[in-house]
């Protein structure tokens, strides 16, 4: 599969980083799910792309830790 110039919108970021921080998803689950490699969703999910989304979503997990609790219950 070929994946040049493929863009995920921050939906889809929020989204892999949802369910691999509060689901539990690994890497090699959510390749299959979007259009991108396994790096890049590690790389996603370790904050070292999209980084702006990822400290959005870590800093909102974090301060309503109860509603994401609540989510995995």
């Amino acid at each position: 599969m070929s994946y040049n110039n493929v863009k995920l919108t921050d939906r889809d970021v929020y989204k892999i980083l949802y369910l691999n921080k509060v689901e539990g998803l690994q890497p090699f689950q959510l390749e299959t799910k979007f259009p991108v490699t396994r790096t890049t969703i590690k790389n996603i999910v370790n904050g070292k792309s999209r980084k702006d989304c990822y400290i959005v979503f870590m800093e909102y997990k974090d301060s309503h830790r109860n509603e994401f609790m609540k989510l995995v219950e």
